[in-house]
């Protein structure tokens, strides 16, 4: 963070120079987990603060540049300090992401997408504690305006159709303007280090670093890098998606950081979560899944919690086939004795293990759950006596150590016998290789990610062990 606390130091610098130095500042405090080291040993997070403040100092010493007239002059021009307060400085650097916007919407849509993944921004937990400088009105107002970014992202069909008008900049600029208040509040000592740590006050820190993390990539989406915090920042994960006793986060932005540093997790997952279970929701609380029932992911590799977050409210046996064998078991334990609701009853964790798998036990909800990581042919599921709840599958082509098989379409039909009768099988895949093969399924629908893992469709829905296709009919195209 060196970089951002001394660009306005150094006005020799060109406005490209000072663009790409913060731009890599802003791309890493995304993708960083930050720690405290205890004097007497171990460590601490001090998530979401930390990257909260240094995203801060970073849009600080981007609102003191005059980017309009650096741009006509081909230099960097710093705006006046006699002429211009802070509040002037940050009204001319919205006018210039505004000017942007205007002609790529879908820039704006893109910035602020990560909103969209985050519960209503209502409830008790959007309540302030209100003090000498900001009052529980303007905190009401911030998430009011916070909801309507919702509301907006909510309504596109597509990114290209989020207004860009004066409403919208309106609500922009007074979020900017809380911000300003909250860096106020913690840099002049309103708030303990206490109070910012309470759950309620975390998650709505989270909210305002989501919301600056939106406005500063739209900078950098503006000065032409193809990529920005918004594409990869995660977001936390509720008990909308994975239903739990206590209802609010499940999973914080700490806990999802650390998952994707072990490789149990892919960047953009706590969207696709998101996502996926807006378009299926999960069942209530109080459903008991089965013994049998399982969820099935072939040459999954370690990629581990994705699929068990969308899995547990229908299985409690979780099959991961990965032919190669490592005596390194995967960290995922540890992960998961943090995650809401999930209870894993040694530690350390005991990972039971033969000579084709390795199995861990856990509970969720207080329902006995195991983890399978089976290392043979993914084909080795048919010998299991399984009843098939939720199949899972994604980058299994022959590159990367895939198996090249084509579970979606050539296997499925062995696949859709491991469905119990009369029922049906939830999956998510994204059809590599060889398509996904539409005959068995009862219900369909393109589960797209914008601007994460570009490229890549994911289908999501429900198979059936009974064919919907009429006789003497065609089947459905794969995609």
């Amino acid at each position: 963070m060196e970089e951002a606390e001394e660009a306005e130091e150094m006005p020799d610098r060109s406005a490209e120079e000072l663009v790409t130095v913060l731009h890599g500042v802003h791309c890493d405090n995304s993708k960083l987990q930050y720690y405290a080291e205890r004097p007497s040993g171990g460590r601490v997070s001090i998530m979401p603060l930390t990257p909260f403040v240094y995203e801060f100092f970073l849009f600080n010493s981007l609102y003191q540049v005059d980017w309009m007239a650096s741009n006509e002059q081909a230099g960097l021009v710093f705006h006046p300090e006699n002429d211009f307060g802070e509040s002037k400085k940050q009204k001319a650097f919205l006018s210039f992401v505004k000017n942007h916007a205007i002609k790529k919407p879908a820039d704006l849509y893109r910035a602020f997408e990560p909103l969209l993944h985050i519960e209503k921004a209502e409830g008790d937990w959007t309540r302030v504690t209100p003090d000498s400088r900001i009052s529980t009105s303007q905190g009401d107002g911030f998430f009011r305006d916070i909801r309507q970014l919702q509301v907006l992202l909510e309504q596109c069909k597509t990114p290209s159709d989020i207004p860009t008008n004066k409403k919208t900049f309106e609500v922009l600029k007074e979020c900017t303007y809380f911000i300003y208040l909250v860096r106020n509040n913690i840099f002049h000592g309103s708030k303990t280090l206490g109070e910012v740590y309470e759950r309620n006050q975390k998650r709505r820190i989270e909210v305002y670093d989501l919301f600056l993390k939106g406005l500063t990539s739209l900078f950098f989406l503006a000065s032409g890098k193809d990529a920005a915090a918004c594409d990869f920042v995660p977001c936390p994960i509720f008990s909308s998606s994975l239903p739990t006793k206590n209802s609010g986060e499940v999973l914080d932005q700490s806990l999802i950081l650390s998952a994707i540093a072990k490789r149990v997790m892919k960047v953009g997952d706590s969207r696709l979560v998101a996502r996926f279970t807006k378009i299926i929701p999960p069942p209530a609380i109080d459903r008991c899944p089965s013994s049998k029932a399982s969820l099935f992911y072939p040459s999954a590799g370690s990629d581990f919690l994705t699929p068990i977050l969308l899995g547990l409210p229908y299985c409690t046996q979780f099959y991961f086939f990965e032919r190669s064998h490592s005596e390194r078991q995967p960290q995922i334990a540890n992960i998961l004795r943090h995650i809401e609701g999930i209870r894993v009853p040694t530690n350390p964790p005991q990972w039971k293990r033969d000579d084709v798998r390795q199995c861990l036990d856990f509970e969720f909800n207080g329902i006995p759950r195991r983890l399978h990581w089976y290392h043979a042919d993914n084909t080795a599921i048919f010998h299991e006596d399984l009843e098939l709840r939720f199949y899972f599958h994604r980058g299994d082509s022959w590159g990367e150590g895939g198996s090249g098989q084509e579970w979606d379409s050539k296997l499925l039909p062995e696949l859709i016998k491991l469905i119990p009768p009369s029922s049906s099988c939830i999956y998510l895949t994204d059809g590599i290789p060889g398509g996904l093969e539409t005959q068995y399924s009862t219900e369909t629908f393109d589960l797209n990610v914008p601007f994460i893992e570009r490229g890549r469709a994911y289908y999501c829905g429900r198979f059936s062990p009974v064919t919907n296709a009429q006789p003497g009919s065609p089947p459905d195209a794969a995609r």
